[in-house]
């Protein structure tokens, strides 16, 4: 977001291409990610985004493809992830019932209906802050002028993006970390998963608003606003964690013939999920 910003004179003019560049990084990490993430759930019969980390996303995704993206590639960013959602939603539907079997089955048999809805209600928080956001010129932290959409300055997309996916972020690297301690396997995610996500959110989220922030602070102070400090912070600091939490779960886990992987508490209580699939 924010590639048609025209800096002001005091700002370099390479910034604003780096932000870019810097942005791209973490879309490219992330595209790479969703598809990691399809493949490994597949090969695990098991899904690797938490429900309302997955709602949000989409519903982000969504909103910002249809409704703010201005530069084409911009579009044809939140487009390729939203084809890539497309395996992250089969493997969430295929196999959410076995892996809420022995935590509350009815979410498992109903995980269509809810994450539609879950999504549907994500859409219309997204739409409505975005609304409200570009519904007049100067919303924000600081200056905006020189920040153009559309052909009308002072409007930021970079921040308004900044917070709406920063608290998506926030929610999926909490929630992927509880989803992994809950699980107590490692169905569904791995390493290569886990450094890629990290990196699209430090390069993506972090690294572009900190170069803009560094550079061009009149306009993007947001960042060491407290909200933005505790977002950015909480998220990476789950992420450098769940390594750990990975590698602890990966001693006790039980591989099954069919591929499936499951705990070994589940294993000695009994638990065959390979035998509740639907």
């Amino acid at each position: 977001m924010g590639s048609s910003d025209i800096a002001p004179d005091h700002v370099p003019t390479w910034v604003v291409p780096l932000s870019t560049v810097a942005l791209g990084m973490g879309v490219l990490f992330w595209d790479a990610t969703y598809i990691l993430m399809t493949r490994r759930s597949l090969q695990t019969k098991s899904y690797s985004m938490p429900l309302l980390g997955l709602a949000l996303n989409v519903s982000w995704e969504i909103v910002y493809a249809l409704y703010v993206c201005e530069a084409p590639l911009e579009t044809a960013g939140f487009t390729v992830w939203l084809l890539l959602d497309i395996g992250l939603i089969y493997t969430t539907v295929k196999h959410a019932p076995v892996e809420w079997a022995k935590t509350s089955p009815w979410v498992g048999e109903h995980i269509a209906v809810l994450l539609t809805v879950m999504t549907a209600v994500g859409c219309a928080g997204h739409f409505a802050f975005v609304s409200w956001w570009l519904s007049e010129p100067g919303i924000g932290h600081g200056d905006k002028t020189g920040k153009w959409y559309f052909g009308r300055d002072k409007f930021d997309t970079t921040e308004l993006a900044f917070w709406s996916a920063g608290v998506a972020q926030l929610v999926d690297s909490i929630g992927s970390l509880a989803m992994l301690l809950v699980r107590g396997h490692s169905g569904g995610t791995s390493y290569a998963i886990w450094l890629c996500r990290t990196l699209g959110t430090v390069t993506g989220l972090g690294l572009s608003s900190v170069i803009l922030c560094y550079w061009w602070p009149e306009a993007h102070g947001y960042l060491t606003n407290p909200f933005g400090i505790f977002i950015l912070a909480t998220a990476v600091i789950t992420d450098l964690i769940y390594p750990f939490c990975l590698w602890h779960v990966r001693q006790t886990e039980v591989v099954l013939p069919d591929g499936r992987i499951v705990s070994q508490y589940d294993r000695l209580q009994g638990l065959k999920p390979a035998e509740k699939e639907l």
